[in-house]
């Protein structure tokens, strides 16, 4: 633009040396010697609203157009944050010039210093080299620096840059690393950070990243222990932990099964057993079972261990089958009440009771039937064997005084008197109708019973 502004001129001159040749010769001029139109100019900015003066005066923010004399004027153009721009030109008459003012960004001045050196320095991502740095083309404005170096923590810096003047950015970068110390009851128990093995304890770990670790302890026959912790630079994380044991569990099995089990002499329940949460240690193991030899064990449970204990029972007892005639007949065992004899339909001997379990050695058996003669017998039980008892009861001889009426029909052929010496599970009916004189009655043909009252 300059250099146009000047050539302009330059043909002016031409001109005027012309008229005056002209002139001198006798030739009428075209035009006055001075031509005073004025000269407009039509001024941008990039950015645009730069403050504009025209030689020293104030004008209004670009874009704007100027109406100024003919000549050499100067133009300045001044915005925040850029360099001020100056531009010289030189205005003929009734000329439109377009004047575009470029402003550069102003740039500040920043030395970058950190401690230790060697500091990688970032702004915005992009990386401006190590500690110490002077940046001589800094731009102005508030920005953050990050300073990093290996075995430190990252710091950000905020600074301000307005102008050319030096701004200093210093950083001390805090070292990373916390120490780590770890000891358990009891020791040699495995140490994992993060998924990583240390060691054992006891364990010390000198240097160890700030931030969030996972550390872990496993020991055989011990629950793992697992804590989750900080570690701030400079200070030291202590880990002190009494491991729990693991507990340990047991089974009882025997044969035949539902034999009562006992541990260290405590009743803990029936076979198939078993047993969780027991704490390592010694436990005798003692099974129980009627009709069986009583069996023991002595076993040692190991942390977090488990054990099966099995017993097959020797049998220890025999079995006695009794039957008597007439059912009902009560049964002792070495005076323990063991049942009565059942009827079988409407026959005179009983069905065989089944007396299992019977110790081995000399047993009394004693039945008991009331009326009847008492009856004993003494057995030796062999384990495994059987005895056979097939008694025929003896009536005692007593005064016949008739204790019921049972009727069939309608008149005294169908009422009989006497003794109900039997009944039978189908509803039957034995009576003694006359000493040693029995009759039985069929439930249908029943059609009242009725007790005869005493004297």
């Amino acid at each position: 633009m300059q250099p146009w502004i000047h050539s302009a001129a330059g043909m002016g001159r031409m001109l005027l040396a012309a008229w005056l040749i002209g002139l001198s010769a006798g030739c009428r001029p075209a035009r006055p010697l001075e031509d005073a139109r004025p000269c407009q100019i039509y001024v941008t900015s990039d950015p645009a609203g730069a403050a504009l003066a025209l030689d020293g005066a104030g004008l209004s923010p670009a874009p704007v157009t100027l109406q100024v004399r003919p000549g050499e004027h100067l133009l300045t153009a001044r915005k925040p944050g850029y360099e001020e721009k100056r531009i010289t030109f030189n205005a003929r008459a009734g000329e439109r010039i377009p004047v575009e003012l470029k402003l550069e960004p102003l740039r500040g001045l920043l030395l970058v210093h950190s401690q230790p050196d060697g500091a990688d320095v970032e702004m915005n991502s992009v990386h401006y080299g190590k500690t110490p740095l002077l940046l001589p083309n800094f731009p102005l404005g508030r920005h953050q620096i990050r300073f990093s170096a290996p075995g430190y923590l990252p710091k950000v810096v905020e600074v301000e840059v307005a102008d050319r003047t030096p701004v200093l950015a210093r950083a001390r970068l805090d070292s990373d690393a916390g120490r780590l110390s770890v000891d358990s009851k009891p020791a040699g128990a495995q140490v994992l950070l993060n998924g990583a093995e240390l060691g054992k304890t006891p364990l010390r770990q000198p240097r160890l990243p700030a931030g969030r670790h996972v550390l872990e302890l496993a020991l055989a026959g011990y629950n793992p222990y697992r804590e989750e912790f900080e570690v701030k630079a400079g200070v030291e994380h202590k880990v002190n932990v009494t491991l729990t044991p693991l507990p340990g569990s047991l089974a009882v099995h025997t044969d035949p099964p539902g034999a009562r089990v006992f541990l260290n002499d405590q009743y803990r329940g029936d076979s198939p057993f078993a047993a969780t949460g027991l704490p390592p240690g010694k436990y005798v193991v003692r099974a129980e079972l009627r009709g069986y030899a009583p069996a023991l064990s002595t076993n040692v449970l190991e942390l977090g261990g488990e054990l099966l204990v099995e017993f097959k029972l020797e049998r220890d007892s025999g079995t006695i089958l009794v039957s008597t005639e007439p059912p009902g007949v009560t049964v002792f065992l070495n005076g323990e009440n063991r049942g009565v004899t059942e009827a079988r339909g409407t026959e005179r001997i009983s069905a065989q009771m089944a007396l299992d379990f019977v110790p081995r050695g000399r047993q009394t058996l004693q039945l008991a039937r009331q009326g009847y003669y008492d009856v004993a017998h003494t057995r030796m039980i062999v384990p495994g064997q059987t005895e056979i008892i097939h008694e025929k009861m003896r009536l005692r001889p007593v005064e016949f005084v008739p204790t019921h009426v049972i009727r069939t029909g309608e008149g005294p052929a169908f009422t009989f008197r006497g003794i109900i010496r039997e009944r039978f599970g189908n509803g039957d009916i034995k009576l003694e109708i006359e000493p040693g004189i029995f009759k039985t009655f069929r439930a249908a043909e029943i059609l009242e019973i009725e007790p005869i009252p005493g004297d």
